[in-house]
């Protein structure tokens, strides 16, 4: 490894219309032992009526890297991380890839690098990622979440990227140091110079399956993934400080479709790059690497891709492995849209969501008895979201039945799937 007196970390931040943008610089910067060490390449993406995110500051600061775009011309997350990469990122010793909102914890950056010589001495490839706990940009410091967070697999969605999601670390007080992850995030991944320039980001994908992307691209160019076991950097989950302004808000405003039509695409790259489907793109850079095959990564992470499926192991988070027994189950998402016309009655209790096999027993249910329902009842906003769950049977019907105050069993609705 060497000596680390004079090691260099890029931070890759990618920003849009982004009021946190400085915050995060100042407060990398103010957290970092070796600030001087500390480089950053930002890709701004920006409407000058904003004010919030002027860089004028930083441009004669040798540390900073910056390209600069007019916020129309934005071209999707995995475009804006890949010219950071291939234009910005130079002979620093480490990449640090997050989004343009976070927070940092004491000597975040000594933090990671000791992290990365550990796993390094243990015989690994180690790139350390995954999502990072929440920080509420309205209310900070008072809301940062201060356990680690894991990702997690929640489903296959129907165009065959994975819905991935954070989770608790579970037993995370007990660990010693990261641990085996099954995934990447998009917005913490920690790695050296090698891995960034080695694994180039796809610019042909907008936004839908960069995650699973870059995990399979890194796992089988073979490194390793862990999740930290302690909480090293914050994120703003949830976006309401910038309510309105993301991507997809301002390119409805101009009545663009390049969100749908640009992950269509992503889509159609990424099943092929699973194995899944040969939809004739030439993945070029942007494929599989060859240290290890996707089926190696399927074994070690208990996903099917092709068949849509989970290994039981992988449902319950337990460490990844190659399992030698157990369940499969099938992944099922569905869309679900309740509208007054269905169910008209005005006294429900709840509404019960329930998926049925083809004998008609109940595979999975949901009861619906919160905010959803009262603002259903009071205004008539249709009950809109995603029901995701796996299984090991074959789901073939959906049955939405409202629960009366007064009469109990009242108005349903089923339809075949």
């Amino acid at each position: 490894m060497g000596d680390r007196s004079s090691s260099t970390i890029f931070l890759h931040l990618p920003a849009y219309r982004d009021p946190e943008l400085i915050p995060t610089i100042e407060d990398a910067l103010a957290n970092a032992e070796y600030p001087e060490r500390i480089h950053f390449g930002i890709f701004r993406q920006y409407n000058p009526d904003d004010g919030f995110d002027d860089l004028t500051k930083y441009k004669d600061d040798p540390r900073f890297k910056i390209e600069e775009i007019h916020y129309t011309k934005a071209k999707g997350l995995p475009y804006a991380r890949a010219l950071i990469n291939n234009k910005l990122l130079t002979d620093e010793d480490f990449v640090c890839q997050l989004d343009s909102h976070h927070r940092f914890t004491k000597n975040w950056d000594t933090t990671l690098i000791n992290w990365y010589d550990e796993l390094v001495s243990d015989g690994y490839n180690p790139v350390i990622g995954g999502y990072s706990p929440m920080y509420n940009p309205l209310n900070d410091p008072e809301e940062r979440v201060q356990e680690p967070w894991m990702s997690q697999a929640a489903c296959f969605y129907p165009f065959g990227t994975i819905f991935i999601r954070p989770g608790a670390t579970p037993n995370w007080q007990n660990l010693k140091k990261p641990y085996p992850a099954r995934f990447l995030s998009g917005h913490f991944a920690f790695g050296p110079n090698k891995w960034a320039k080695e694994v180039r980001h796809d610019p042909n994908i907008f936004f839908a399956g960069e995650e699973i992307n870059l995990t399979v691209r890194t796992f089988t160019h073979g490194y390793d993934l862990f999740h930290p076991h302690r909480v090293v950097i914050w994120h703003a989950t949830m976006r309401e400080e910038r309510s309105g302004m993301l991507v997809w808000d301002d390119q409805h405003r101009r009545g663009e479709n390049q969100w749908s039509t640009g992950n269509d695409i992503a889509r159609s790259r990424i099943r092929q790059l699973l194995g899944v489907e040969d939809n004739n793109h030439n993945l070029g850079d942007y494929d599989l690497g060859t240290i290890r095959s996707i089926k190696e990564y399927e074994a070690y992470a208990g996903i099917n891709f092709k068949d849509k499926s989970f290994h039981q192991e992988t449902i319950n988070n337990l460490p990844p492995t190659t399992p030698s027994s157990g369940k499969w189950l099938k992944s099922h998402y569905h869309l679900v849209n309740i509208t007054p016309d269905m169910l008209p009655g005005k006294d429900y209790k709840s509404i019960l969501v329930a998926f049925d096999d083809d004998t008609g027993t109940g595979i999975h249910q949901t009861f619906i008895s919160d905010d959803r329902l009262t603002q259903f009842l009071d205004s008539g906003k249709p009950i809109h979201y995603e029901e995701m769950f796996v299984t090991n049977s074959i789901p073939t019907r959906v049955v939405y039945w409202g629960i009366s105050n007064t009469t109990g069993w009242a108005e349903r609705v089923e339809f075949s799937l």
